[in-house]
């Protein structure tokens, strides 16, 4: 049985971007154990092993990044004799992707992937494509589309009737959206619709999604804080809409194709980010995320529903 493991540091997002790419590593290793590599991270301590139903990852690996961590993590590494190790991890220059590959060395891995992997032009394919592309550089868009399918679980809605999700944090973007455009949005949607309103965060969300509840308490409900990774996944699955700034909650949203606008900054390449779904509308501005005007979003939404 193959040993693989799969090295990028992640938060929910960076993982779920991996989905297809860890697919693709299942469907030519079918009987492999893929070990999945990430720094320690305080905003997201642990990542999903399971798509509902569906089992991508046998065992993840968290290290400390300082020099107790590193050394601890190398006899680790090759005491676990890995066949392959998959670098997914962004390279931002070539030196890096050297120091990876030295390290990769160390664990006795002979076989590495990727490391050396030249970025297209993320307007063409976003990372999650690129990914891919490190695994096989000729799979098409329509494959890698498949890749991203799976099997829904039949499970049953966690909250009742028609909703809306908003995710109105984020932690890797310098700039969100403003709060008051959120609220000026909500109230845009409780005037023309007869929906719940559920706010999704982390509990460092929670002080901000509860300012979003003054008006019409009845008809919002704030889960930040209130939802592990499992909910979050049943209540973006059966809203009818997701409202997102650029997080991990867009990818979730992504597994399962559902109509999702997503509002970007414009710190990042156009693309890169970008969710791998045919229902995400995207909202970038050149100008930046505080550009976007609450009652455009509205437009779009009415489109949507």
């Amino acid at each position: 049985m193959k040993k693989i493991l799969c090295f990028r540091n992640s938060k929910l997002g960076d993982f779920l971007i991996s989905f297809p790419a860890l697919k693709l590593i299942k469907k030519k290793f079918p009987n492999c154990l893929i070990y999945y590599l990430t720094e320690k991270n305080i905003n997201c301590p642990y990542l999903p092993k399971k798509f509902e139903n569906v089992s991508i990852v046998d065992e993840f690996i968290y290290y400390e990044y300082n020099l107790k961590g590193i050394l601890s993590l190398i006899l680790k590494l090759r005491k676990l004799k890995f066949d392959y190790v998959y670098c997914f991890q962004e390279s931002r220059n070539y030196f890096i992707s050297i120091r990876n590959f030295i390290f990769f060395l160390l664990c006795n891995i002979n076989k590495k992937i990727g490391f050396f992997y030249k970025n297209k032009d993320y307007s063409k394919f976003n990372e999650a494509i690129q990914l891919v592309h490190r695994i096989d550089k000729n799979m098409d868009l329509q494959n890698i589309f498949k890749l991203k399918k799976f099997h829904n679980f039949n499970e049953n809605p966690i909250i009742k009737g028609n909703y809306i999700t908003i995710s109105h944090g984020g932690i890797s973007s310098p700039k969100l959206w403003a709060l008051s455009n959120w609220s000026a949005l909500i109230e845009l949607i409780l005037k023309k619709y007869n929906y719940k309103i559920i706010i999704l965060g982390s509990p460092k969300e929670k002080k901000s999604g509860n300012k979003l509840l003054k008006k019409k308490q009845n008809q919002i409900l704030s889960m930040c804080g209130k939802s592990n990774i499992k909910d979050l996944f049943n209540l973006i699955k059966f809203s009818k809409l997701h409202l997102t700034n650029d997080n991990g909650t867009m990818h979730v949203a992504s597994l399962y194709d559902k109509k999702t606008i997503c509002l970007f900054n414009n710190h990042d390449p156009i693309g890169k980010w970008f969710p791998l779904n045919k229902n995400a509308h995207i909202f970038r501005p050149n100008e930046g995320v505080e550009k976007i005007l609450p009652r455009k979003v509205f437009k779009k939404i009415i489109k949507l529903i």
